[in-house]
Order: structure tokens, then sequence, then C-alpha cells
């Protein structure tokens, strides 16, 4: 079976341990030979490590972990690089969502001017990965997810036209997921047409085994919101704030409707 060397840039990210034990409890699909994690914060990354190391212990004991501020020691030889950074970390996340709402609009990550304000800070992070990747692994490809997606995505398509970069998000799966509670039936039965990305996408046909369900969605929706009666798989969406975002969508699709 062919390994791969996998480098997690923003490795000091809380959200890694997570992501650590999804990709090796797949080894017997997509089998590491390295991990490495990378973050330009030693301190905050040397202690995210410690529970990875624990993970890649109970999970894959034999995988080399590597922990390195260095971004030739990371890049060197690997084949993906997942790029969740945050440049300001949550301390500047919370005035991109505050400071907006002193003034009667959206305070939010990826949207609004919270998010062209934390658009601007990571464009040049993002980008100064791309360089180190394009500079020590050319043929590696990048998975971005790092927010604010939507304007990250467009910022480096004009840059890179994309070249071995995805950029990615989960809000179109967990809102599958939604969709499947909403119509019982299991979310790899639906068919979908989407396109944006984050909080910027649009579904503009749902099918359910080859039938068009979109206008059944379209009503239901109008009706109840965007959350099923009994939320049960989407735990982090089904949050009280979370009801309250998408209780907008309500709003939204009765004025289509209308």
């Amino acid at each position: 079976m062919k390994t791969f060397k996998l480098v997690i840039a923003g490795g000091g990210s809380t959200y890694t341990p997570g992501i650590v034990k999804s990709l090796l409890v797949q080894k017997d699909r997509f089998k590491l030979n390295e991990l490495v994690l990378y973050d330009n914060n030693a301190e905050r990354q040397e202690a995210v490590g410690v529970i990875v190391r624990h993970v890649v212990e109970m999970f894959d004991p034999e995988l080399k972990l590597t922990l390195t501020t260095d971004p030739e020691v990371a890049m060197t030889d690997a084949d993906f690089i997942f790029a969740q950074m945050r440049v300001g970390l949550y301390a500047m996340r919370e005035q991109d969502e505050k400071i907006p709402l002193k003034y009667g609009v959206v305070g939010q990550e990826t949207c609004g001017p919270g998010g062209m304000a934390y658009g601007l800070r990571s464009i040049p992070g993002v980008f100064q990965v791309i360089d180190d990747v394009r500079k020590y692994a050319p043929e590696a490809w990048i998975i971005n997810y790092s927010n604010p997606a939507a304007i990250v995505a467009e910022a480096t398509r004009r840059k890179y036209n994309n070249y071995k970069i995805l950029n990615i998000c989960d809000m179109p799966v967990a809102i599958e997921r939604n969709m499947a509670e909403i119509l019982e039936c299991d979310r790899h039965d639906l068919e979908v047409d989407y396109f944006g990305l984050n909080h910027f996408g649009w579904f503009t046909k749902v099918r359910l085994n080859g039938e068009d369900v979109t206008e059944k969605l379209k009503s239901y929706v109008a009706e109840h919101g965007y959350m099923p009666q009994n939320a049960k798989s989407d735990v982090l969406h089904s949050d009280p704030s979370w009801l309250h975002t998408y209780a907008n969508a309500k709003n939204i699709c009765s004025a289509f409707h209308d």
C-alpha cells in the first residue's frame, strides 16, 4: 500500500487532535508514513501536540510524528498539506464578530466587515504556506479550509489559478445531513447541485433517488426553518446559536416563495 506524508499547517489548532483521529481511523484506506504538525507558534503547538501524541499512540503507534516551526522541514517530500490557519487567533476573531455588531451589521468571521477584516489577515498567511509548498514540495496537494473560506478561495484562484489547491468547508455536508433528516432518508441517497463555498453557498437542486425534491424541501424550510424537527446527527449545528442562524433561512425561503 502506498503511504503518504501529510502536513497540518496550523498544527497548534485545538481542532488538530480530532482531525488526526479522523485520518488515522482511515489508515487501511489512507496510510500515513509521517504526520507533521507545522505552526509558527511553537508553545501552542507543543501543548496540542501532547494530545496528538496520545491519539497517534492509540490509533497508529508506528506513525512518525513531527512537530516543527520550520517550513522546509515540514514541507519537504510532503504529499498533502492541510491548511487550517487562524491569523490573529481567537482574540481577533472576537473583534471580527463584535465590532460589526456595534454598528448594527452582521458580526461573523466569514461574512460582512468581520469577514473582510479576517480575509485581509488570512490571505497573506495562506499565500505564504502555498509559496512554501511550491518551493519545497511542488507536487503536493493543498487542502485549504482556513476561513474566511470563500474569500481565501477567490484569492488563491486569482493568484495561483487554484493549481493543486482544493478549498473546502463542512457546511454543505452538514446541511445535507439536515436535508436527509427532514426527508427521512440516508444522506448518501441524495444528489445535490451546489455552488459556492462556506457561508456563500447555494443548493439549486436536490434529488432523492433521482426524484426532484427541491420544492418539497423549500416548502419545509419556509414553514420550519432549515433544522429538522428532531435533529439527531448534527450536534454542532443543533446549538441554539445555530438554530437562530437557520431561522433566517426560513425568512429567506419565504421571500422566495412570495
